[in-house]
């Protein structure tokens, strides 16, 4: 850590013992709980994010770059809340310490205030406490609960989406757009409060490709973002031949034609889209045209960060499960050090560990498979779950929110209006 940043932080802990006389002159960390109510600070525009199994995750503005006023801010937000497990984020400008204090963190552990600097916050989000990479933090009693009083007011979850500074975001799944779901239209409007740029992981448009399902299915829903999509083809897409509807549909942004793969740049990560019908494409194996572009666009971009996305799982729990036909693509990947796929096929949502070029468990360099054939034309079923699969769901249409950043990321499974499963974690870049 940088010798600038401990004093930053040797600074921001300098005890004192604040009393109501003394209030301007408040600082980290509280000595009792009697600060927590004369400590100064104000905050507004207080938002639930998300309801948590164990309690609430909250965001809050501090119109201040005091640390004291940042510090009595989120005292006097926890005092308002007694009796609740919450994590709140204090995001606002830069911080008088240089530490922007939308890294500050407020959590509970049985009744015990916490509160932590860190040096690589990522987004809101539904997360818990392990976002924060734990730098710094100190401890105080909550206070009790007021024996008497009006409850406070607790304000309806807002679907407000931002990245942080830095981080872009890249939304998505596959199996998205059939006339005789409503589920695509669902998925949808996740994405219209979404920024950023938006994938599809292919079977796009059901039941055939068609340009004319392509126009009144996918169009109305997904469609609406067509300007900011980069697709992936699917199998469906080939009941037409060679896929023409979604050439046709796409256009310049399918990829070249008679081939559907290509790469692009995203706030300093590598995304390579791939073509999972292999038989299209003049195959998936080694040496294969597509498998020598990849080697190629691997060795040309050799950035630090990269994720693929294709159509066909090649490790998967659901009822097609995995395509051996692409393991020498997943091999290329994991020799590259790539960070993620995403793949879609089974219409099930379904994580793996990160796992070598033989499938096995590799925390350390291994590619993380997601399965997200969630975006909303139909529910399938999981036959035996496979070892490395860690988080699975057959019952809820979502997308997938990727948060990207500098030598960083984040997920987010975010479910459709009504539904409550969700899936979130993140890493740093191989």
């Amino acid at each position: 850590m940088p010798l600038i940043v401990v004093m930053a932080f040797a600074l921001l802990l300098t005890a004192c013992s604040p009393a109501p006389q003394t209030a301007d002159r408040c600082q980290i960390p509280y000595r009792a709980v009697e600060s927590v109510g004369t400590c100064p600070g104000t905050f507004s525009e207080p938002t639930l994010v998300a309801h948590r199994p164990d309690g609430e995750t909250w965001t809050i503005v501090v119109p201040s770059k005091n640390g004291a006023l940042i510090a009595g801010a989120l005292g006097k937000f926890w005092a308002e809340h007694p009796g609740k497990v919450l994590t709140v984020f204090a995001s606002g400008d830069t911080g008088s310490l240089g530490i922007g204090y939308d890294r500050g963190v407020l959590f509970d552990r049985n009744g015990t205030l916490t509160f932590g600097i860190c040096s690589a916050w990522l987004d809101f989000g539904p997360l818990i406490g392990e976002v924060c990479n734990d730098q710094l933090r100190f401890d105080v009693r909550a206070p009790s609960p007021p024996s008497t009083g009006p409850t406070p007011v607790i304000p309806t979850p807002t679907a407000k989406q931002t990245p942080a500074p830095g981080d872009v975001f890249l939304t998505g799944a596959g199996d998205i757009a059939s006339c005789t779901s409503r589920g695509d239209e669902a998925t949808a409007a996740i994405l219209a409060r979404t920024p950023g740029t938006i994938f599809t992981a292919g079977d796009n448009a059901y039941e055939s490709g068609t340009a004319g399902q392509y126009e009144s299915c996918y169009g109305p829903s997904w469609g609406q973002f067509k300007e900011r999509t980069r697709p992936a083809i699917g199998n469906h897409e080939y009941v037409t031949p060679n896929g023409a509807g979604y050439f046709e549909y796409f256009g310049g942004a399918a990829g070249p034609i008679g081939k559907a793969y290509y790469s692009y740049a995203l706030n300093g990560w590598r995304v390579f889209v791939l073509n999972s019908n292999c038989d299209e494409v003049g195959g998936c194996s080694t040496g294969s045209p597509q498998e020598r572009w990849l080697r190629a666009e691997m060795v040309k971009y050799r950035t630090l960060c990269s994720l693929a996305i294709w159509h066909h799982p090649r490790w998967s729990s659901g009822l097609q499960g995995g395509m051996v036909e692409m393991q020498a693509l997943w091999e290329d990947l994991y020799q590259a050090g790539t960070e993620l796929l995403i793949v879609g096929h089974d219409h099930v949502y379904e994580r793996f560990a990160a796992l070598d070029g033989q499938g096995h468990p590799d925390p350390q360099h291994g590619v993380r498979e997601f399965v997200v054939g969630t975006g909303g034309a139909s529910h399938e079923t999981f036959r035996t779950p496979l070892p490395t699969s860690e988080v699975r769901n057959d019952q809820t249409f979502g997308v997938l929110r990727l948060t990207l950043g500098p030598g960083r990321y984040r997920w987010t499974f975010l479910p459709v209006a009504g539904s409550t499963f969700t899936d979130f974690g993140g890493g740093t870049c191989h």
